[in-house]
């Protein structure tokens, strides 16, 4: 499954993409495998907080799914 890649593009100013080639020449990467770097620790981190939210309010009305909006 480490071969399953799909493609992410996305218009981005042009001072961050500069930002983000200069961090990752600094840590010896190169951009695009910097950003994949920084959003799978990102994804990881939602989804642990999301983990623990799921666990803790396990049984409180706030978790409710009912209507799937926040109030």
């Amino acid at each position: 499954m480490a071969a399953d890649k799909s493609e992410l593009r996305q218009l981005a100013p042009t001072h961050l993409l500069q930002a983000l080639d200069a961090i990752a020449m600094a840590k010896g990467m190169e951009r695009h495998a910097y950003i994949e770097a920084v959003l799978t620790a990102e994804a990881k981190k939602v989804a642990h907080e999301a983990m623990v939210l799921s666990r803790c309010l396990h049984g409180n009305p706030l978790l409710s799914e009912s209507s799937g909006v926040p109030q």
